[in-house]
């Protein structure tokens, strides 16, 4: 009976954290409609990759089953050092932290880098 209790709590525990992490998506970003049908929006995240991939994603969901079309884009990179230099520290604290066991220093923030797009929907 105790066992049959455990493992129904388990259940019912495993089933509301999928369906919890089923209801997390990407953050979206505001878009604004421009003259002439076309859109801006500014994907914002750690990441150059991923501050793309929230930019694109927010033009997707603006354009639905229409195909996205990228009339201009730009990166800019928001850190505490320039981007070169925040490369080599994060690259230098990965090698002495696995040297010494502490982990790396995270120098990024969710900010760090924002990708303007201007698009249409075709």
């Amino acid at each position: 009976m105790i066992t049959m209790n455990k493992t129904a709590a388990f259940g019912a525990t495993l089933a509301a954290a999928l369906a919890l992490s089923a209801c997390q998506s990407t953050p979206s970003s505001p878009v604004i409609q421009r003259a002439n049908a076309t859109y801006e929006t500014t994907g914002i995240a750690d990441t150059k990759v991923k501050a793309q991939q929230n930019a694109i994603d927010s033009a997707q969901k603006t354009c639905r089953s229409k195909q996205v079309i990228i009339i201009e884009d730009t990166v800019n990179y928001n850190g505490i050092l320039d981007e070169r230099t925040g490369r080599m520290v994060g690259q230098a604290g990965a090698v002495l932290g696995s040297i010494f066991g502490t982990g790396s220093p995270d120098l990024s923030r969710d900010d760090d880098y924002e990708y303007t797009i201007s698009f249409r929907c075709q």
